[in-house]
């Protein structure tokens, strides 16, 4: 009962909150909006298929390690997953966030073109809702259902709250921002920001441990940047889209693993970790 009688309430309003979403967009937006918004979302959801595969991992070695009462093991265990998953999403989002409209127009046609602000967005989703990911199986792995249900709760609700804002028209009887699919994918980047940085804070605090940020900025401002600049000298070479994007690539991954080597612990490793892995992988 202390562990699942909390997770009641949880399912209860986070199927009201995933609804709110997706009518109040349908409501306001349309049917061209409602398909902006879910094309980006499920391009932005593939980023999570590694974090994903790790959880289950993660969830066992936290649980083994809180039972032996292995305190270290515990802190080193969230740390290094937490940065790795972390920068291996900022990777993802700072190669294709910079193509987010030939990537609509290659895949889906140039009838999506105008959903590309949305798409570009969603691809910061998951970067910190890897996090999300990771700081939820910790509570679940170490019995702290209560803390995840209350800080769940209470964001779900400023959140439903939010996206109102953001998606009502200007005239309407409560006046909103009318952002559309925009707005929604806006709302939900920094929405989750804010709730998987404060749940961090909690889980610090209540761990006794001091709460990791840095790697965040570093991580996010870093790699973004070696995206956007890799995209723009692609574009230079006034090749086809492929060659453009293939070039990107090539310059992007070499960069960014220069990047990690500068700084290791943005990966939550050493440089000998790194070293080792590297004479592994060959």
């Amino acid at each position: 009962l202390t562990y699942c009688l909390p997770l009641i309430p949880y399912a209860w309003v986070g199927f009201a909150y995933e609804f709110a979403d997706r009518w109040l967009l349908q409501q306001y937006g349309g049917a061209r909006e409602q398909a902006y918004y879910a094309v980006a979302a499920q391009f932005a959801m593939v980023a999570l298929i590694a974090t994903m595969s790790v959880l289950r991992i993660f969830w066992k070695e936290i649980a083994e390690a809180q039972y032996r009462g292995d305190q270290q093991r515990v802190e080193q265990l969230y740390r290094k997953t937490s940065r790795s998953l972390f920068f291996l999403g900022t990777m993802i989002a700072g190669l294709f966030l910079p193509w987010a409209g030939e990537i609509l127009t290659l895949m889906l046609g140039p009838a999506y073109l105008d959903g590309k602000v949305a798409l570009a967005i969603m691809f910061l989703y998951p970067i910190h809702q890897s996090l999300g990911q990771i700081s939820g199986s910790f509570l679940y792995a170490t019995e702290r259902t209560g803390l995840q249900v209350k800080t769940g709760l209470v964001f779900m609700l400023c959140s439903m709250l939010v996206t109102y804002v953001v998606l009502a028209p200007r005239d309407a009887l409560m006046p909103g921002l009318g952002l559309a699919a925009i707005g929604l994918s806006l709302k939900m980047v920094v929405m989750q920001f804010i709730q998987v940085n404060v749940l961090n804070i909690l889980i610090a605090r209540n761990m006794g441990w001091r709460f990791d940020w840095h790697y965040q900025v570093v991580s996010l401002s870093g790699v973004l940047l070696i995206g956007w600049l890799c995209s723009e000298l692609a574009r230079m070479s006034d090749f086809s889209l492929t060659v453009e994007f293939t070039i990107s690539c090539l310059l992007f991954l070499p960069l960014v693993a220069v990047f990690l080597y500068l700084l290791p612990w943005l990966a939550g490793m050493t440089r000998e970790e790194l070293r080792a892995d590297i004479h592994w992988a060959r």
